[in-house]
């Protein structure tokens, strides 16, 4: 079940990604409490209001599903253009979309929930 918000009132953001710390820090300015990881999930998924996951060499496609299947919104971020649709809870995003642009996608789906 997804964790509704921190003891501190902020949303909860689980970031998944090799190497993303201007991101990391960008979603910590905009008040998000961040739980960042660099490797494969391997002891269950982390209590979140929503997951961003950077898919690559290392996060393959079944780390976004744990997560999705946990309950937990997911925004995908992939290295080419999605090849399925995005739905109210998993948004597939190209890797091109800007940093800025992304925390803002966070907010609207943190706030969705």
């Amino acid at each position: 079940m997804p964790h509704q918000g921190s003891e501190n009132g902020r949303k909860r953001v689980f970031l998944l990604a090799a190497r993303q710390p201007e991101l990391e820090r960008l979603l910590e300015d905009a008040g998000f409490e961040v739980d960042s990881r660099r490797r494969p999930l391997d002891n269950g998924v982390p209590a979140a209001d929503v997951a961003v996951v950077f898919r690559g060499r290392l996060l393959g496609r079944n780390q976004a599903t744990l997560i999705h299947r946990a309950g937990i919104p997911v925004i995908e971020v992939l290295t080419s253009e999605p090849m399925t649709p995005s739905t109210r809870n998993w948004l597939r995003l190209s890797n091109r979309v800007s940093k800025s642009d992304l925390v803002q996608i966070v907010r609207s789906v943190a706030d969705a929930e």
